[in-house]
Order: C-alpha cells, then structure tokens, then sequence
C-alpha cells in the first residue's frame, strides 16, 4: 500500500488493561512503522512514553468501574458526552478521503456516544469485536447466575426481564438502557461501516444477532519475539493466566486442580481475586505480570489451562502459549476450542466439568513428556510462518481501509 492514512485508533483506555487494549496498541504501533499517522485516542489512561510514531490523546477520565462519584459513571457509561465532543474536535481538523476511525473498546469509558460523533462527521468507521457489547446488554452473551452461555435472542423481552447480571438485576436494568440507547441513539452495530471479528466463531456468532452487518474475519496476533524452546525438566507448573473474573470458570481450574492433586498457580488480575484468595489459600496468586514477565514464566510452564465457560472470542494468550512452546487445555466451545487442536496441541475438556478438567491436567501433569511433545508442536506451528502471518495480518486491515475510503468516494 503506497497511500499514507490518518488512522484515529480509539479505545476505552491507553494502557494495557486486557486484549482489547493489547491489540489497539499492538496495531497502532504496527500501522506507524508502515508510515500512516496514527492517533491514539482514549478517555482514560496515561500514554507510554516511548512510544513514538503515534500521537497520543487521553482525556484523562476514569473507567465507569473506577469513577467514585457513582451518578457521574451511570451517566457516562450511558452515553459519554465530552469524549464525544473531543473526538469531534480531532475530526474537524482531518480530511474525510483519507482518515479512519478504529475503534477497539467503548463499554468500559467512551460509551457508544463517540459512534454517535463518527458517524455525523461523516467519517468512516471500522470496529474492531473483541467481546459481544455490539449486541448483548452485559458484553457476553453470558448468564452469571447460571454460569452458562446464553440462548436468548440480545434485548428480547426474554432478555430484558432475565436477571444475567454479574451483579443484581437493578444494574442489569441499566445495561438494557444502555444498550437501547447505543443501539437506538449510537447506532451500534447498525452504523458501524465495516466489523472486524477477531475469530470465524466470533463472526458467526455475532452475524446472528447482527443481521446483514459487514463483517471480516482478521485473527488475533501478538507481537512477539522468538526464543529458544525450553526443555521438558525446565517445565513443571500447570498454570492459569488471564483475567480473574467469574465468566473465565478460574474457580473451576482452582476445583479441578484439587482434585488432581496438583499445585495451582494463577497468574493476572481482576474482580474476582480477592474472594478467590480467601476461599483457595493453598493457591499461588502472582496478580498482574508485565507482558514480558508472562512471557518468561510461560517458557517455564508445563501446560495453560483455558476454563472459560463463556463464549470466548481468540483470547490472546493462547498464542503467546504456543510462542513458549506451552500446550493449552481448553473448553470445548468458543474460539478456543477451533485454536487448539485436542491431543496436537493441547486438550479439550467439557466445558463446566471440574472432573473432567481435572483428569486432563492430571494426564499432563502425570505425562511430561506428552505435554512437552504438543508444546513443540504448537511452538513449531505458531513460528513456521509468523513473520509473514504478522506482515498479511496488517495488509488485511489496510486493505479494509482503502475498501472503505474508495467506497466512500
């Protein structure tokens, strides 16, 4: 591609507080080195500071979670006016035949108001569907009370009057006026120009809700660096790592080690972690670790256990896993259960079984040697071609771009 972009690429948070913020940064950072101007845009966080090629907006607000004034969050979470106001601003002064707006995350800080503003700029919009707000009132297509994927068709009366919610019921009344409004006011999905499903279980998921939405399948890839595979006596720990949250089954990994007997190491953070700690104090909790301290401890890991009970979409660690040479054990439903090739790459496991779980991390455990000959294969696999995966992975989404701009004019 030889025509320059202005790329305004927008996402809830600058810093890296999950895979949404991740892959916003990690693309940002990609599409600069090509040569277009990029321009960060974010309502909270605090910008790298060695990060240069790209221009960095954060309005310096807080998440709806972090807001302590709780009637400020409500009304931002429903609809985010300054940031709207802000991205406006930015837009007046670029040219429409040249710049794009990708947005990654909203639900947590710019609210589907910033959709609202894109859109009557008349500017094109690209969205990037890291978890399924586009459509369901509480972003998973999940029932907390029940711990099972939902069926319910999203803002059906079946929906609505269904208490889903990680919480109470009042605050899933919120989220169903949250979502009327960004559906109704904002427009989502309806007014998003192109979506980018980051699985082909994520794009047929979501195109079942979303019907006639153009959407395109451009797979997650983390920005890794190749190291030496580790050998089988370096490794020992089956371990966990992502987000501790109720949706990611982490208690039913705690369970299934117990029953295997095996030491449980659970490595992130998140809003289940202190219940967690009280009720599994034999487990070891690191918190949060910094990208290349995850990458040092995977190099030393036997297996990842992947236990969600959600619909995952291509979480990332599944690939920074096969970098390390790390088999994964997942659920068999979700994206995940299409990443990892059961008994090539990793295991599959019934989704919700802490016994059957448990007899698939015992069989690795127990077996070193079979853990480590699908960990070379998933690390041979992952490096065969990354470099030219990484190089197309980003021409994919340019070339969505200039779609995009041609058709516009």
């Amino acid at each position: 591609m030889t025509v320059k972009l202005n790329i305004i690429v927008a996402n809830d948070s600058c810093e890296v507080d999950g895979g949404a913020a991740l892959v916003a940064l990690e693309d940002a950072q990609a599409l600069a080195r090509k040569g277009h101007r990029v321009i960060f845009f974010s309502a909270c966080g605090t910008p790298p500071v060695n990060q240069t090629g790209i221009e960095w907006i954060s309005l310096g607000q807080r998440t709806i979670l972090d807001e302590p004034n709780r009637l400020k969050a409500a009304v931002n979470g429903l609809w985010n006016a300054s940031a709207a106001n802000a991205l406006g601003a930015l837009l007046t002064q670029l040219p429409k035949e040249s710049t794009i707006v990708h947005l990654h995350g909203w639900s947590k800080a710019l609210s589907g108001s910033v959709v609202s503003m894109v859109h009557r700029k008349g500017f094109r919009l690209v969205c990037t569907l890291h978890d399924y707000f586009s459509v369901c009132p509480n972003g998973g297509l999940y029932d907390y009370p029940t711990r099972r994927v939902c069926t319910r068709q999203p803002m059906s009366m079946s929906c609505v009057s269904r208490n889903c919610d990680s919480r109470r019921y009042a605050h899933k009344v919120w989220r169903v006026v949250r979502q009327f409004i960004w559906r109704y006011g904002a427009g989502i999905p309806r007014k998003f120009d192109l979506m980018i499903a980051v699985s082909k279980f994520s794009a047929e998921k979501i195109a079942s809700h979303a019907k006639g939405s153009s959407i395109e399948v451009v797979d997650n890839l983390p920005t890794l660096q190749q190291s030496a595979l580790q050998s089988m006596e370096q490794r020992s720990a089956v371990v966990y790592a992502g987000r501790i949250a109720a949706e990611k089954g982490v208690d039913l990994y705690l369970e299934a080690c117990r029953i295997a007997q095996i030491p449980a190491e659970v490595w992130g953070d998140g809003p289940l972690l202190p219940e967690l700690r009280q009720q599994w104090p034999d487990a070891n909790f690191s918190g949060w670790l910094p990208k290349a301290e995850l990458t040092k401890r995977l190099q030393k890991a036997q297996a990842l256990v992947l236990p969600s009970l959600w619909y995952e979409n291509s979480p990332m660690i599944i690939a920074e896993a096969a970098a390390a040479g790390v088999p994964v054990i997942v659920s068999d439903h979700g994206a995940p259960a299409t990443l990892v090739e059961d008994g090539v790459t990793g295991l599959h496991f019934r989704a919700g079984d802490a016994a059957d779980l448990a007899e698939k991390v015992a069989q690795l455990h127990k077996d070193p040697q079979y853990a480590h000959v699908m960990g070379q294969t998933a690390y041979k696999r992952f490096w065969m071609d990354y470099d030219a995966r990484a190089h197309g992975r980003i021409e994919q989404i340019e070339a969505c771009y200039q779609k995009l701009l041609g058709a516009a004019e």
